[in-house]
């Protein structure tokens, strides 16, 4: 996490994209408020979030998404159209489980719903910059949702999971980081990044942003390993 001691640290630049006034001015004085960041744009609308994104190359995005002139799935795409995108952190009130499934198909790696606290908020922010997942409250509840309910794609299965590796996936749909999974599990934090290390292998994946979609589409949690509860 970034915090005040680190003099060193690179400066985490934040474009907001959010059409409610009030709301774009609450997100920048969160953000700006937090050690180590900066908001170096604001935009309520799609062809000027595509111009300052251009401009300021973010390293965070929050993005709501629904805007006056246009969707912010379709933004995500016009973004990563164009190069790399952003870590994408949607704010929104209109999340339901296609919403949340297309957004972290796009490539969004954390997901809040607007009747969140901003202490989530404030922890949302700080974990996408870290380029970890995180998932509020209704969303992990949503997740939740798809992997017991969504019948498996026909699609190949992976190697087969171990007892723990399924119960370390579980907790990485969540949100959960390594340290708190480790916690959890009274392990250390390298035999949960060992896990980790493993269960990308298994499925032929590169990054560990990419595996709550995969989880999620491959329905490869049973109802007995579904989604824990965080503390």
């Amino acid at each position: 996490m970034i915090r005040p001691s680190d003099k060193a640290a690179k400066v985490c630049r934040v474009l907001i994209v959010e059409d409610h006034t009030m709301l774009s001015q609450l997100f920048a004085e969160v953000v700006n408020s937090l050690p180590g960041f900066v908001v170096v744009g604001r935009s309520f609308g799609e062809a000027d979030a595509l111009r300052l994104c251009e401009q300021h190359n973010p390293d965070v995005l929050i993005l709501d998404l629904v805007l006056a002139d246009a969707s912010g799935l379709s933004l995500m795409r016009k973004i990563r159209a164009k190069g790399p995108l952003p870590k994408v952190l949607v704010c929104s009130g209109n999340l339901t489980p296609e919403i949340v499934r297309e957004a972290l198909e796009i490539g969004a790696v954390g997901l809040v719903d607007k009747t969140a606290r901003l202490e989530e908020f404030r922890s949302a922010v700080f974990a996408v910059a870290e380029g970890r997942t995180y998932f509020g409250s209704e969303v992990a509840t949503m997740l939740k949702g798809l992997v017991i309910e969504q019948p498996a794609p026909d699609l190949p299965r992976p190697r087969p999971l171990t007892r723990r590796e399924q119960t370390v996936l579980s907790y990485v749909v969540q949100g959960l980081t390594s340290r708190e999974i480790a916690k959890a599990l009274g392990v250390s934090f390298y035999t949960v990044a060992n896990h980790r290390s493993r269960l990308l292998r298994k499925f032929g994946l590169h990054r560990a942003t990419q595996l709550p979609l995969y989880a999620t589409r491959r329905n490869l949690l049973p109802r007995s390993a579904a989604v824990p509860p965080k503390e």
